[in-house]
């Protein structure tokens, strides 16, 4: 479906600026799968800023689309954040101490991330929702300026780990995709187009669940499928 598009310029992009560097590290089927999990939930971090769960001109569906399409997209975001972790300490248990108070700062500003990702998508369910917060207003405030710092701990996590993203074109190329992402919803509030004619498509939210399983089930093989075969194929 053509609200996928974005999603799979952001993906193409960030694999050519990983891929613009000098080298990709190969570590074992399981390290390499939790970094491409990693990245796959970047990417759809950064596709969220533009999916935000207000109804789009593209497709002319219905508000509950894209609100239930929000939802479920960060969900699929959160599981990879969560393999991205998982997977890491299984291959590496070493690795938890890292995570500790004096660990290296990107690992600090990933599990920092983990947390607000954490905030982010559970409150977004409408029974915790209700419960929390008591009008929509602040929760969309809440939940828009954690997702800010969201994808700035995950950009400053990919960046100063040093491991993937190397380069300086690299750093800035990621520093750009960042800021162009998260300044879409403020172009979108404050720029708004004339409405157009006509009636939108009325109960789609079942499409948005199908393509949130279909990204999630991709989402999945492709990080799969990297750690078993492509990253050594793209290995110096």
């Amino acid at each position: 479906m053509i609200i996928l598009l974005p999603l799979l310029v952001l993906c193409g992009l960030l694999f050519s600026v990983l891929v613009s560097g000098r080298e990709l590290p190969a570590n074992g089927p399981l390290w390499d799968s939790a970094m491409a999990c990693g990245f796959m939930a970047y990417g759809l971090v950064a596709f969220l800023f533009l999916l935000t769960g207000r109804p789009l001109r593209i497709p002319f569906n219905d508000g509950r689309f894209f609100t239930v399409a929000h939802r479920l997209f960060g969900c699929v975001a959160g599981l990879l954040i969560a393999l991205h972790v998982g997977l890491s300490l299984w291959a590496e248990p070493l690795t938890v101490r890292y995570l500790l108070p004096g660990g290296p700062g990107y690992m600090l500003a990933g599990l920092a991330g983990m947390l607000l990702a954490v905030l982010d998508i559970g409150p977004s369910f409408p029974a915790a929702r209700r419960r929390i917060w008591r009008t929509a207003t602040r929760f969309r405030q809440v939940h828009g300026l954690a997702a800010l710092g969201l994808l700035g701990l995950a950009s400053v996590h990919i960046t100063w780990a040093r491991l993937h993203v190397q380069g300086r074109h690299q750093i800035a190329a990621i520093a750009v995709i960042a800021v162009c992402c998260a300044i879409v919803p403020w172009i979108g509030r404050h720029g708004r187009l004339p409405r157009p004619s006509g009636h939108r498509r009325r109960n789609t939210a079942p499409v948005a669940v199908r393509l949130a399983g279909v990204v999630g089930g991709v989402s999945l093989g492709v990080s799969v499928a990297y750690g078993l075969y492509f990253s050594r194929w793209l290995a110096p």
